[in-house]
């Protein structure tokens, strides 16, 4: 077996050398004119319109989208706000009310039970003044009935003030008038009958049932009761009591 190579016909065939291309002038390459551009691509412009408006379409309802998102996110925020501030004023507002209601309601109670305070006290003290007055209309009475009794007892004579004012009644020429006195003020009613011209119309009468100090006028028209406990009792019925005078002897 020989360890020579051998080459079949076909393998020198298709085996060539290889060798650098030359390459050509520039002046060469003019000489065979200019290369012919490629075709343009032919455009579909309806497709292309459709696209842009689909692009545009897509890009306003992202647009809309982030936008609502945005002015959601910030109208919540400032609606809640609003919503707390509208809240707690209604709460203040109907707070307030209430509070305004209940304390005036309060201050109505109060006010009412202090009138029907001052009304039980003022007719309180309207009694306690009616009953003090009362009793010190009382206490002046017998005081006065004691000063009385001790005017008449030391000065008799009084019933002459009485007798006076007496005589002054006007009566008729021929009328006849009587003037009853208890026994003891007798004498002391006659010297007044005496001194007076006209008393000779008057005819002095005693009667035991006269206190003294007071006497009993009898006329054609009529009695005139000058008795002490007469005259007392008007007194004391003007000062809405009522007193009557023990008889004096």
């Amino acid at each position: 077996m020989s360890d020579k190579l051998t080459v079949s016909s076909g393998a020198e065939e298709s085996w060539k050398r290889w060798e650098m291309a030359a390459f050509e002038s520039p002046a060469a390459a003019d000489a065979a004119g200019p290369a012919t551009p490629p075709a343009a691509p032919q455009v579909d412009n309806a497709a292309l319109l459709k696209k842009v408006q689909q692009l545009r379409e897509a890009a306003q309802k992202r647009g809309h989208d982030e936008g609502y998102a945005a002015g959601h996110v910030q109208g919540l925020e400032v609606g809640t706000a609003e919503g707390h501030e509208q809240g707690r004023q209604r709460g203040y507002e109907a707070g307030f009310a209430a509070g305004h209601a209940a304390g005036r309601e309060e201050a109505d109670k109060e006010t009412k039970a202090l009138n029907a305070l001052a009304v039980s006290a003022a007719a309180s003290i309207e009694t306690m003044e009616a009953e003090m007055g009362q009793a010190l209309i009382a206490l002046a009475i017998r005081i006065a009935e004691q000063v009385l009794r001790s005017t008449l007892d030391s000065h008799p004579e009084k019933i002459q003030d009485l007798v006076h004012d007496i005589l002054q009644i006007e009566a008729g020429k021929d009328a006849m008038l009587k003037l009853r006195v208890n026994p003891a003020d007798a004498e002391l009613v006659r010297q007044c009958l005496d001194g007076d011209p006209g008393a000779r119309h008057w005819r002095l009468v005693t009667d035991s049932t006269i206190s003294r100090g007071g006497c009993m006028v009898e006329t054609a028209l009529g009695n005139i009761d000058a008795t002490l406990q007469t005259r007392w009792q008007r007194v004391v019925s003007a000062l809405g009591h009522e007193s009557r005078l023990e008889r004096l002897a």
